[in-house]
């Protein structure tokens, strides 16, 4: 590496190629460290487990709900697993739970 003094008294870096390439590849793992651990975007869409957790309910209570068609949930066609949206669980908790008039 070497420095030369420049027009107008700016300074000229010369950097070693190798320097360059190590840099790049040292900068290259970073960024990719950093994309690994962003977090996912989170689907809207919960599986029974999920939505359990979600609304803080028993299995039992869950269960019962979806076989009275009482909360919303999607089923495929021909199949067996249950997918709950986050938004239309939120507003079926709204319409089905009174406020108290405490929230700020």
């Amino acid at each position: 590496m070497s420095v030369e003094p420049g027009a107008g008294g700016a300074l000229t870096v010369a950097v070693p190629d190798e320097l360059v390439q190590a840099l790049a590849e040292r900068i290259a793992e970073l960024v990719a460290d950093r994309v690994e651990r962003r977090p996912e975007v989170e689907s809207p869409w919960l599986d029974f487990e999920a939505a359990l957790a979600y609304l803080v309910f028993s299995r039992d209570r869950l269960y019962k709900l979806t076989a009275a068609r009482a909360i919303p949930f999607r089923k495929k066609r021909g199949g067996h697993a249950l997918l709950f949206h986050r938004d239309e669980l939120d507003r079926w908790l709204e319409a089905e739970y009174e406020s108290t008039g405490c929230a700020a």
